[in-house]
This record gives C-alpha cells, sequence and structure tokens, in this order.
C-alpha cells in the first residue's frame, strides 16, 4: 500500500502546487507545465532505471519488480511481441497520456465557466469502470461477483451525477456546449484508462521494465509537445511575468516550477509502478479518493453546484457511494452479503486454506453434491 499513498500524496501536492501558482500568479502557463510534465517522465523513468539496470549487473537478478524473466537457450528475453509492436503500444500510450493533458488545459479552456471545478474528481471513477472493461475484454483479466456489482453501481452513480449536471444547468449555458463540455472531460478521463492499460499489457506480456516504458513515453511526449508549441510562443507568458513581479516572486516561481517537475517525476514513476504491482483499477481510485473533501471545498471556496445545498449534498453522497464501492471492488473493503465476498482473495485463500488443511472437505463436498443429485433424481422419478 505504501506505493500507492505516494503516488496519492504526490498527485495531490502537485494538485496543491498548480493551486498555489495561479493563486499567486494569476495565470496557468499551459506549455510550461506541459513541457515539465514530459521532462518529468523521462527524469524519472531514466534514473530509475538506470539505478535497477546497474544494480541488475552487480547482483545478477533476473526480476523487475518481483517478476521473473523469462530467457532462452541463447539467454535472451522471450519476446512476447513484435519490436514494431511494441514501440506502436509505448507510442499509444504516449499520445493518450498526452491528449489527457491536452484536453484538460487546452481544449477545456473555452469552458472554464460551464464546467464544475469538481467535475473530474466526481465523474472520475470512469476510469475505474472504463479500465475494468479494458481489463476484462481486452486483456482477458477474469473479475469476481464483487467486481461487477461494484462496476453496475459505480455507472448507475455516473448517470445520476449526469442527471443532475443536466437538470441544474445554468440557463445561460445552452445544451450543445454543455454536452461538449462534459465529452470532453470524460474523455480525457477514459485517455487515463487506456494508458494505464497499455502500460499494464506491455509489462506482463512483453516483460519490458516499467520504468524504460515511462522514459520512452515522456520522449514521444516531449516531441508531440514541440510540435504543438509551434508558433505559441510557449515562454511568452512567463517573459512578460518576469517584468511585473518582484525577484522574490520571480524566485518563487522558478522553484513552483521545480517542483512541479520533481512531483510529476515521482508521480508518474509511482504511476507506472502501481500499474503493475497493483492494477490500473486500484490506481485509478487514488485519482479521485479524496472527491467528496474537495466536492465540500469546491463548494465553499468557488461556490460550486450553483451555490444549490440540495445539488451539492446529493452530489456529496454519490461521492461517497462511489468511493465506498470503488473500494469494494478492489477489495479494500469486502462486503459479507449476497454471495458478494466468494471471489475476493482472502475468500478464496480462506478457501484453499482450508482444502489443504483438511485433503477430505473437497471429497466431502463433492460426495454432498451427489446426494443432492440423487435426492433430485428421486423426487423427479
Amino acid at each position: 500500500m505504501i506505493y500507492l499513498f505516494v503516488y496519492y500524496i504526490s498527485w495531490y501536492v502537485r494538485k496543491i502546487v498548480t493551486i498555489i501558482f495561479e493563486n499567486t500568479f494569476d495565470f496557468y502557463p499551459s506549455f510550461i507545465f506541459l513541457f515539465l510534465m514530459t521532462l518529468g517522465e523521462i527524469f524519472g523513468g531514466l534514473t530509475i532505471f538506470l539505478y535497477q539496470y546497474i544494480s541488475i549487473k552487480r547482483k545478477k537478478e533476473t526480476k523487475y519488480f518481483g517478476i521473473k524473466l523469462i530467457y532462452s537457450e541463447d539467454n535472451q528475453i522471450i519476446i512476447g511481441d513484435r519490436l514494431v509492436k511494441k514501440i506502436l503500444l509505448i507510442f499509444f500510450a504516449a499520445f493518450f497520456d498526452f491528449m489527457e493533458f491536452v484536453i484538460s488545459t487546452f481544449f477545456l479552456s473555452p469552458f472554464d465557466n460551464n464546467i464544475s471545478p469538481s467535475f473530474d474528481l466526481r465523474f472520475g471513477c470512469i476510469t475505474t469502470i472504463w479500465s475494468s472493461l479494458l481489463c476484462t475484454y481486452a486483456l482477458k483479466v477474469k473479475i469476481g461477483k464483487h467486481n461487477i456489482i461494484s462496476r453496475w453501481i459505480m455507472s448507475i452513480c455516473l448517470l445520476l451525477s449526469f442527471i443532475l449536471e443536466l437538470c441544474y444547468k445554468s440557463d445561460n449555458v445552452s445544451f450543445g456546449n454543455f454536452l461538449v463540455a462534459r465529452l470532453l472531460c470524460l474523455g480525457y478521463l477514459i485517455c487515463v484508462s487506456y494508458n494505464d492499460c497499455i502500460e499494464k499489457y506491455l509489462v506482463n506480456t512483453n516483460f519490458i521494465n516499467p520504468f524504460k516504458i515511462l522514459m520512452i513515453e515522456g520522449i514521444f511526449e516531449f516531441i508531440m509537445s514541440s510540435f504543438l508549441s509551434i508558433g505559441k510562443s510557449p515562454f511568452k507568458e512567463i517573459k512578460m511575468k518576469s517584468n511585473e513581479i518582484s525577484p522574490g516572486y520571480f524566485v518563487l516561481l522558478i522553484f513552483l516550477f521545480f517542483l512541479y517537475l520533481i512531483l510529476s517525476a515521482i508521480l508518474n514513476a509511482y504511476k507506472v509502478y502501481c500499474n503493475v504491482i497493483y492494477s490500473p483499477m486500484a490506481k485509478s481510485l487514488m485519482d479521485y479518493l479524496m472527491s467528496p473533501f474537495f466536492c465540500i471545498y469546491y463548494f465553499i471556496e468557488n461556490d460550486d453546484f450553483n451555490k444549490n445545498y440540495f445539488y451539492f449534498f446529493i452530489s456529496e453522497f454519490i461521492a461517497i457511494i462511489i468511493v465506498f464501492f470503488s473500494c469494494v471492488y478492489n477489495e479494500y473493503i469486502i462486503l459479507y452479503c449476497f454471495d458478494i465476498e466468494h471471489d475476493t482473495i482472502d475468500e478464496v485463500m480462506e478457501r484453499a486454506t482450508l482444502v489443504e488443511n483438511n485433503p477430505d472437505a473437497n471429497n466431502i463436498s463433492e460426495e454432498d453434491d451427489d446426494d443432492d443429485d440423487d435426492l433430485v433424481d428421486d423426487e423427479e422419478k
């Protein structure tokens, strides 16, 4: 759990850094943060990959994150996919990560007054739902009854939240703009799921070092960012602001940029780590775990939910339900009712231990089943 906790802390600290920056300097340098994010991926992936590479060479280890590497007779790693496919998959992982930032920062900027600041947190469980669907139907990951029930309940909560958004839509916002803004938000959240699941696939199927994947993703995203910034003067705002603020504030500005870079390196390193060690669904929970508390903050400080108490309390209740059943999905909370607990790891291990300690238990259960079948046959006769 320590890795999810570090990811969780770094995600919210970086969010707080951006809030402090906006409140202090009254502008948001989108291109600067985009380049810092990509450099953070390259720096974080490269440093940890080199550290692991040197450690493995010295200790002659054959594992990454506890995953045993498979070698052929000529001591070469067996490759699951061809090189071209792996490069394409890394490119698409980088593309989805890049589009997540671009949509949330650039495409949504015209709709700032149209969309709730807590929307991405309240609708964040779409990443868990979409990742679950991708893992189930694309990666063929088996799921249990608790996963299916939790996914359905979270989906219903999302639908209710959208209906609430529609009912309390501002009169001065057209339905078209309302719909486009929310689809863009859901779009960049879904990009998160694609990025997570591709990284999971690359490590599980091709045994690629996750930090190598992160480093290459960062390089791809830096190239995309460079193309996007052509003709846009990405450093124009910084030059103008440096002439307006005092030297002390300029030092603070540079310090916040540096802090954003370091946090991006830590965040992305632990993001790919959590995808491998846990699952995209467990990692995505961290993105909206604190959504009920942020809803309270935005309602008080930003007059979110149209200052409507009924809208706020219903949304808060739905946010709590979503977080609760996301914890049920990831087995942090186990419900012992309606046989929901049957496929959880704890229950499976308990049944396995019972059979191991009592070898006749399995035979007894089979005999009981046969007796039940005989009883049914007699009744039919």
